[in-house]
């Protein structure tokens, strides 16, 4: 048992502090003269300054910045309602944190936006943020960005005072160019994603067969079949109420269409003599035709170096208001607005509803006052002049436009081999 008398419990005497940390006394006792000497030195200096009659700013160290114009926003509204906790007694003059706008770097505070704008722009705020104050010396390509900037800015504001009818008109001008390029950009988009959904659909079909259910193209069957609105009165393959009167006008139509003989160039029939809307047509296209047309000079008659395509033209129960459906049988043409499943993409073609994508106008689109005449006429004008703006086979675009550049013949090449596999002779 160790010495009470003498010694701790731990061995050691009860009077020895070796264990504690000593520190140098010389070493301290200089670093305060020094704290001092400076202390000294920023009261001689503040004392010489106000009898100089000015201001006293913090001595700078070197390591200052030149001073650069603010990039951020001072938005004083953002103390706007609401509350701030402060020390007693801060309110007392401007120095430490109190109620209003607090300079970190300063620790001052300020009671109004003014005093803080003059204060963050006086020499004190810049010496202690680690600036000289003095203004950074821009150099050429600054100064070239700048004038630059404020052309644009000049420019804009003319455009805003023009007075004058063909500077407006100038002006109107290059919007409406702006105008059509954004829209030509949405218009090719919403064709890609079109032909990419197509695509898909078309993979889907040809891998799972026709019974596949495509996402979405049965959900407002399904939501009327969970909520029970079916079989009031009619089974599935019963045809809805509108069809009776749509293959009436189908009828009338098919009959005009037989013995009109003013229509050149298009023979229709029915696939099926029972169902009035599927027809079979046959597009006889003529030697005018640059791509899809007879050589030149065209061949005596009865020959003929012209293609032959064949379609279906398949129509909704609820025509005339919803537009039928061209698909194009084997050999299909290789033609821009043509998909390579042979259906073919035309604006009057397109449900009579505005297009959430920009590309087409209402008018464009399908209306009840077009005929099976007036979708014909308008596909053998699409043979004559391709539109390559949004293609459906963007292969065949793509030739199209080395085509009329010049640049290649191929889009030429592969049209008449469709016109040769049209005729029988590949």
């Amino acid at each position: 048992m160790a010495d009470k008398k003498n010694k701790s419990a731990y061995g050691q005497a009860a009077g020895d502090t070796d264990f504690r940390k000593k520190y140098d006394l010389d070493e301290y006792a200089a670093k305060a003269a020094a704290r001092e000497d400076a202390e000294k030195e920023e009261r001689k200096a503040r004392w010489e300054a106000k009898m100089a009659g000015k201001k006293y700013h913090k001595p700078m160290d070197g390591s200052e910045t030149l001073s650069t114009a603010r990039n951020a926003t001072q938005d004083f509204s953002k103390l706007v309602g609401t509350s701030t906790l402060v020390p007693a007694g801060a309110g007392v003059g401007k120095k430490g944190r109190g109620a209003g706008f607090y300079c970190e770097a300063c620790d001052l505070t300020f009671k109004d936006n003014l005093q803080w704008v003059e204060h963050t722009n006086s020499m004190q705020h810049q010496r202690n943020t680690g600036h000289t104050g003095e203004v950074k010396r821009a150099t050429a390509q600054e100064v070239h960005d700048r004038i630059e900037a404020l052309w644009q800015r000049l420019q804009e504001q003319k455009k805003d005072n023009v007075v004058n009818l063909q500077e407006r008109l100038q002006v109107r001008k290059e919007e409406e160019e702006k105008e059509r390029e954004e829209k030509r950009r949405k218009r090719k988009e919403a064709e890609e994603k079109r032909r990419l959904e197509k695509e898909k659909e078309l993979k889907a079909r040809t891998d799972y067969g026709e019974d596949v259910r495509i996402e979405g193209e049965h959900d407002e069957d399904d939501m009327m079949a969970m909520m029970g609105f079916t079989g009031f009165g009619s089974t599935k393959s019963s045809a809805p109420p509108s069809s009776a009167a749509a293959a009436a006008l189908l009828r009338r139509q098919f009959k005009q269409m037989q013995s009109d003989k003013d229509i050149p160039g298009i023979s229709c029939g029915l696939v099926d003599d029972n169902n009035i809307f599927e027809w079979e047509v046959m597009l006889m296209l003529n030697d005018d035709c640059k791509y899809y047309g007879g050589k030149s000079p065209p061949p005596p008659p009865p020959c003929s170096r012209c293609g032959n395509f064949r379609a279906i033209l398949n129509f909704p129960p609820t025509y005339p208001l919803m537009p039928p459906k061209l698909t194009f049988q084997t050999p299909i043409p290789f033609h821009p607005n043509i998909y390579p499943s042979g259906e073919l993409c035309i604006s009057i073609l397109h449900p009579p509803e505005e297009d959430k994508y920009g590309y087409e106008d209402a008018s464009e689109r399908w209306s009840p006052v077009q005929s099976p005449e007036t979708i014909l006429l308008s596909v053998i004008s699409l043979f004559e002049d391709p539109n390559d703006e949004s293609p459906a086979n963007v292969e065949a675009a793509r030739l199209l436009r080395l085509e009329k550049e010049g640049q290649s013949k191929d889009f030429r090449r592969r049209c008449r081999k469709c016109v040769r596999e049209s005729l029988g002779e590949d």
